[in-house]
């Protein structure tokens, strides 16, 4: 019992005189969305760093896949089970500045070993696939800007490993026409989490759907492509013993 009494005194001092996390200092419109976070009862649904509920996801590194229109959106109007908090502007941007220091701190969730990016395998199949139909046209290249400056590949199929099983982008212009992806774009789904994207210009738009209809045309090779590379990233994450945290 003594052993034991002696190892809990230890194991204590240990994690209180370790000083990791001791150095960050969040900013005063951080701390601002802190209490916000705390206010509205964040912790209920989501985690940071584990710590929380279930009902949403770990809110940890959120910063990195989410823009500000998508958090707009979500924060306003809710998405699925969350509810609308009808925040204002400000309180919006605190909370958006919270999320994105705390994403600097660190990792919320066991990293892989070798990790899938989505943009970067875009961008793969892009230089593979224009290598020999040749180049995307000045509206389409624009429009793979505007695609990756709104995050969509990390919502949306064919990436397998999407935050959200969303539509395939490789056949939205087919099924719905360009008319019909940008209504869907302007106005949103709230109900299913997909926010408005009202501040893009009609230019931006045009060259999205530009760029959405060249993935369509190029449906079979972007859907192989990535794949391939997400089974290739699981094979090599199998052997990753329980107890590796990078």
């Amino acid at each position: 019992m003594l052993v034991l009494v002696a190892a809990f005194g230890f194991q204590t001092w240990l994690v209180y005189a370790d000083p990791t996390g001791r150095t960050a200092r969040l900013s005063s419109e951080a701390v601002r969305g802190r209490a916000l976070w705390h206010e509205h009862n964040c912790q209920s649904c989501h985690q940071i760093y584990g710590y929380g509920g279930f009902l949403g996801p770990d809110l940890t590194n959120a910063a990195t896949h989410l823009t500000d229109a998508r958090l707009s959106s979500i924060l306003t109007e809710g998405a699925g089970v969350m509810p609308a908090f009808h925040l204002d502007r400000d309180e919006r941007a605190a909370i958006a500045r919270f999320l994105a220091e705390v994403d600097t701190t660190g990792t919320g969730q066991l990293p892989p070993r070798i990790s899938f990016d989505a943009e970067e395998e875009l961008q793969s199949v892009v230089d593979a696939a224009t290598a020999t139909s040749g180049p995307l046209s000045a509206v389409e290249s624009r429009g793979q800007e505007v695609f990756l400056e709104q995050k969509c590949i990390g919502c949306h199929l064919p990436n397998p490993v999407a935050t959200k099983k969303a539509t395939d982008l490789t056949t939205m212009v087919g099924k719905l026409g360009r008319d019909g992806v940008k209504g869907i774009v302007r106005v949103g789904i709230p109900a299913q989490g997909m926010p408005t994207f009202s501040g893009l210009s009609d230019e931006d738009l045009d060259a999205l759907t530009a760029f959405l209809a060249w993935l369509g045309r190029n449906g079979e090779v972007v859907r192989g492509r990535f794949a391939a590379s997400a089974e290739d990233a699981r094979k090599a994450n199998t052997g990753l013993p329980w107890f590796e945290y990078r």
